[in-house]
């Protein structure tokens, strides 16, 4: 796993946004890139990025899961045009990209073919590679000084998709009593969920709420196609999600900060 640190500055009393990348399956017919493009563009001029898999579909012709009708590339060199796909869409947001993981798909194309399509993305937009999982210590820095530190544990998924609303944070919400973090990202299961988790900490003498945030951060593939061609979801008869990711926001407070969820 990967441990990094991140620093961003700020004024105070700005609100600091943080848009985890995930699921959105680039080079799929099925991926809604207008829904990604406008969902990248949202927010206010202190957000930053955090890919953490599945970025690009990443699915080749001898893979089992491949369709000829869900391959939205043009020529042979499938993995090629999906990073250079992503790399065009985040290429007006590289200064603020905290760095990019990979999923579970990317992850079968470095065992069958050799090659990383998330470290070739970051090469391309000049950012750090976060593997699959990890923790990320976020520093907001105001006039150079510290300021406020969270953090992050990122992890793309395990386990299959579930079929009942609630069993995926339930899946998810057992990892975090193994981690001393304030935020949890986890992707894969393509649904769009968030919660909070009651904490009470310590600001110098005075006891303080400090809530841990879940975020299972969504999808841009759509579950369902309209016409005769079927999604591998609709073939495993998954029930559909809602298009889109999340957004978590980060005020500093005297004490420590205020964070929150959007959906």
């Amino acid at each position: 796993m990967v441990v990094t640190t991140y620093r961003i500055p700020y004024t105070y009393g700005e609100t600091i946004q943080i848009k985890p990348i995930a699921d959105v399956h680039a080079g799929n017919k099925h991926c809604d890139i207008a829904a990604f493009k406008s969902w990248l563009a949202e927010g206010n001029g202190n957000r930053y990025f955090l890919g953490i898999g599945d970025l690009t579909d990443s699915i080749v012709v001898p893979d089992k899961r491949y369709a000829k009708s869900a391959d939205a590339t043009e020529g042979d060199s499938i993995i090629d045009e999906q990073v250079e796909s992503m790399a065009d869409l985040l290429g007006s947001y590289k200064e603020h990209i905290i760095g990019l993981g990979l999923g579970n798909h990317e992850e079968i194309i470095i065992r069958r073919c050799g090659t990383n399509p998330v470290k070739r993305l970051c090469e391309r937009l000049g950012c750090d590679y976060l593997a699959y999982s990890g923790l990320i210590r976020l520093i907001l820095s105001e006039n150079g000084s510290r300021g406020r530190t969270i953090t992050i544990r990122y992890h793309h998924g395990w386990g299959g998709g579930s079929r009942t609303q609630g069993a995926d944070l339930t899946k998810y919400s057992k990892d975090i009593a193994y981690w001393d973090a304030d935020l949890f990202l986890y992707g894969h299961v393509h649904r769009r969920q968030s919660d909070r988790i009651p904490r009470l900490g310590l600001a110098g003498d005075k006891l303080i709420s400090r809530p841990k945030l879940i975020g299972i951060c969504g999808t841009f593939l759509k579950t369902y196609s309209q016409g005769e061609d079927t999604t591998y979801s609709e073939r495993a008869g998954y029930p559909p999600v809602e298009i889109g990711g999340l957004t978590v926001n980060i005020k500093p407070t005297r004490n420590w900060v205020k964070m929150w969820i959007d959906l």
